[in-house]
């Protein structure tokens, strides 16, 4: 009984030590607000503590440069990205304000541009520490050592005329706010007209200046489109013409290899830009801008496989050229 006696005192004691401990840090920890500072050199947006950058911050310098990236207070530190004005970039991490080098990486970020595609399965992202797990080389296939840029993200918003990607809104706003460059698709089906599953996606993608071009996903099943294939591509053609007259610019069409050769090729839209899925070796016709070459790929930030996109028209400058010449313009 003694023991027993002995060993809940103990317990208790430990337990206070612990709730003392915790409120300690608790009344240490930094309040983070988010909000906008500005100098003679920068504005900043982001968290803030006691004035000064705290958490995730975009800071823009006059002098054209742009840190996205983790802060601790005032210092960067942590997973950032660096983009300097003559069109160079870091990626990776800092320590209280110095870039710590890659070792033994035989790439230099923005070389290669590479994104992602999500949709309500990628409920819960760590935008704060997103980055691609690649190989030396820079690959990003599997789960290397690496640390690659998520340079952009197609974020699915509708399907059909009645199907929303819960997830839409938040993960849009958060592309934004970490500054990738985002775009919005649509899944579209045969139960629906082009224009009603067109204002549908309308109605609830609000694409702004800077933003890619919309987006239809063009995945209809192989019967259905020889049983239908004349009525399909009616759709098609009407979801596209409605889009491209709301937001000011030609939209892209996803899909696969074998559907682009055998429903577009020569029929009225090579003049479309297209994202293709081919996760065997790289698409080669024209106007295919981007490519979808795995769907197992790992992120930090993300607890599972998601789909990784390579921009197919050159490097990080190229990619903001082209955002620029066929993305949603400022009307």
């Amino acid at each position: 009984m003694k023991n027993t006696r002995s060993w809940r005192r103990a317990a208790a004691v430990l337990l206070a030590a612990v709730v003392v401990l915790a409120t300690m840090s608790a009344r240490r920890a930094p309040r983070v607000t988010y909000g906008e500072l500005r100098t003679g050199t920068y504005t900043y947006t982001g968290g803030v503590t006691d004035g000064r950058q705290n958490g995730f911050g975009i800071c823009r310098y006059r002098n054209g440069n742009v840190y996205a990236g983790n802060w601790d207070m005032s210092y960067k530190h942590g997973i950032g990205r660096m983009e300097f004005a003559d069109g160079t970039m870091q990626f990776g991490r800092w320590e209280r304000g110095i870039f710590k080098e890659q070792r033994g990486s035989r790439f230099e970020a923005g070389e290669v541009v590479m994104g992602i595609d999500i949709s309500r399965y990628q409920e819960n992202i760590d935008w704060d520490d997103l980055y691609l797990k690649a190989d030396a080389a820079g690959k990003s296939k599997g789960n290397g050592r690496y640390m690659q840029p998520v340079l952009f993200v197609f974020v699915k918003s509708t399907q059909g005329n009645s199907r929303l990607n819960p997830q839409f809104d938040r993960q849009f706003r958060e592309a934004k706010k970490h500054g990738i460059v985002r775009g919005a698709y649509h899944y579209i089906t045969e139960n629906a007209t082009g224009r009603q599953q067109a204002e549908y996606f309308i109605r609830h993608t609000p694409l702004e200046a800077g933003d890619l071009p919309p987006v239809l996903d063009l995945e209809i099943r192989r019967e259905v489109m020889r049983r239908d294939h004349t009525r399909i591509m009616a759709i098609v053609r009407e979801w596209l013409d409605v889009v491209e007259e709301h937001y000011g610019c030609k939209p892209i069409i996803y899909t696969y290899d074998y559907f682009y050769r055998d429903y577009l090729h020569g029929h009225g839209y090579d003049d479309y830009d297209f994202w293709i899925a081919n996760y065997r070796q790289r698409p080669r016709f024209r106007h295919c801008e981007f490519w979808q070459f795995t769907d197992g790929g790992r992120a930090a930030g993300i607890a599972h496989d998601v789909d990784i996109n390579l921009f197919l028209g050159g490097d990080y400058g190229d990619f903001r050229n082209y955002v620029r010449r066929n993305g949603i313009p400022n009307r």
